[in-house]
């Protein structure tokens, strides 16, 4: 069973990126889908293994930028960096680190009754 979040849940800061991070990833996919672009006179002009080499590398650099572009995009348009539309903040995540505890010290209650009781 996966746990998938839902569009409308808030995700806790911690496991965010920060906007500016988002922002360099695509920019660094834009500049990859540019270097990738530069390589087509390389792949054209080029003569035995050479040609081949930079096609491979054309087409990587062209995939690893796009990617990079529409996961950085994606997340900068539904909001999820620090500060947010999907943002759950600090107090979420320190209502869940109460509630854990809370279950700790009931667990570690239950424990010790058994124990009193045997």
């Amino acid at each position: 069973m996966t746990n998938k979040t839902n569009k409308k849940e808030k995700i806790p800061s911690r496991f965010l990126l920060t906007k500016f991070n988002l922002t360099a990833r695509l920019l660094v996919g834009a500049y990859l889908l540019y270097t990738s672009y530069s390589l087509i006179e390389g792949v054209v002009n080029g003569e035995g293994r050479d040609k081949y080499f930079l096609g491979v590398f054309m087409a990587a650099f062209a995939v690893i930028g796009i990617l990079m572009m529409l996961f950085a995009g994606r997340s900068l348009l539904q909001g999820k960096y620090v500060g947010g539309e999907m943002d759950a903040g600090e107090e979420e995540e320190r209502a869940e680190g109460l509630q854990k505890e809370e279950g700790a010290q009931e667990q570690a209650a239950i424990e010790e009754n058994a124990e009193r009781r045997e």
